[in-house]
């Protein structure tokens, strides 16, 4: 099987891809919306997409897309422990550095860290591996980078200060998709999107048509409809998927669902 993922070699997502399927082969893009897109078109045959962080919270962009693209559904996902690491060129310390480039999110993963170190100037780039790449190829031991440690060891680089996220339980949640997949004969979990009329009490009637039947709600989010201003739709995955149960479910809804998974 060969996975698109966002980033560059020695990203996080690289390396939850070949977790979730072992021997896989695996292609980095530079956005979520090109690692979605060769799924989608058939340059690869699934797509490793993040959708919620611990710390962070929901990759909202990860719904919309899977909304848009009604062929395109939900086969597996893995919770991936992210370890944040303060990687310089080899020979260099931490005494040394006075730049640091990453990723947005892993830098807000480690505000104490870099808090404590004040002096330290903050660069933001696509990616936490390819600021591995880059420093890498600069040599210059006053410029670090945070990522993995397995970036560091792709790229030829050293581990200057390890772990040094805020929250040492910092886990990334990834969906695994594919285009037009084989249905599976027991699903233990269903990802759905929900558009509710706009009125008293839609959301609670909806909520309540999945408690009565006994299913339990793994995670709510509600995003932008993207179809009128201030109108939205609810995203909903449940857990421990009964299939007669959930059917009965969505017929007592009083709006549309469109299932973006069982798996």
């Amino acid at each position: 099987m060969l996975i698109s993922y966002q980033g560059e070699p020695g990203a996080f997502s690289e390396d939850a891809a070949r977790t979730l399927v072992p021997g896989a082969e695996t292609r980095g893009y530079q956005t979520f919306d090109e690692t979605f897109g060769a799924a989608l078109a058939g340059a690869t045959n699934a797509a490793l997409m993040p959708v919620e962080n611990s710390i962070s919270g929901a990759v909202p962009r990860v719904y919309d897309l899977l909304f848009a693209e009604p062929s395109m559904r939900i086969v597996g996902e893995i919770i991936y422990r992210v370890v944040q690491n303060l990687i310089g060129v080899r020979g260099a310390s931490l005494g040394d550095i006075e730049e640091v480039r990453s990723h947005p999110v892993a830098l807000e993963q480690c505000r104490k860290f870099l808090a404590a170190h004040p002096a330290i100037r903050l660069a933001v780039v696509a990616d936490t591996a390819g600021a591995v790449r880059e420093i890498a190829a600069l040599g210059n031991p006053r410029i670090g980078a945070i990522a993995s440690s397995l970036a560091a060891e792709r790229y030829g680089a050293a581990v200057l200060a390890p772990a040094i996220q805020d929250v040492a339980e910092n886990f990334t949640r990834f969906f695994l998709v594919k285009r037009d997949p084989q249905p599976i004969e027991r699903p233990q979990r269903a990802c759905l999107a929900l558009e509710l009329p706009h009125r008293p009490g839609s959301l609670r009637d909806a909520l309540a048509a999945f408690a009565d039947l006994g299913l339990n709600l793994r995670t709510l989010a509600s995003r932008p409809s993207l179809e009128a201003p201030f109108t939205y739709r609810f995203y909903v995955e449940i857990e421990d998927v009964d299939a007669a149960a959930l059917q009965s479910a969505l017929g007592r809804l009083d709006g549309g669902a469109k299932v973006l998974g069982l798996y």
